[in-house]
């Protein structure tokens, strides 16, 4: 027969179950998906007083810093080559490379969505 002496397998220091030296209480349940909800709606509200109560000169500064996303004008100028129809897969993916590499050179990004509406063009 084997007897253990002193602390349980698996019990964290400081948190042993049969010494009483103090009220161990368990930590609280997570909250609900309601509650979490509650609280973020109560942040963003907060957010948006916040900017409300900013001067107007403050609120404009930093809309002038904003980067516009790239328009398809601004694509087109890179001068993308034309999908074709084809049997080969290669090309098809050198296609796609080719293209992807002109929204690198855009001067201001392009987003996911329009990236993929102006290579169907």
């Amino acid at each position: 027969m084997i007897q253990m002496v002193g602390s349980t397998r698996g019990t964290p220091e400081g948190f042993s179950h049969g010494q009483a030296s103090g009220s161990q209480q368990p930590p609280p349940p997570p909250p609900s998906l309601a509650e979490v909800m509650v609280l973020q709606t109560e942040l963003i509200r907060q957010l948006v007083q916040g900017q409300q109560n900013q001067p107007r000169s403050q609120q404009r500064g930093r809309e002038d810093h904003i980067p516009q996303a790239a328009g398809y004008q601004e694509f087109f100028g890179t001068r993308p080559p034309l999908f074709h129809k084809t049997d080969e897969p290669l090309d098809a993916d050198a296609w796609l490379r080719t293209i992807e590499s002109k929204f690198g050179l855009l001067p201001v990004p392009c987003s996911e969505a329009n990236k993929t509406l102006f290579a169907a063009q």
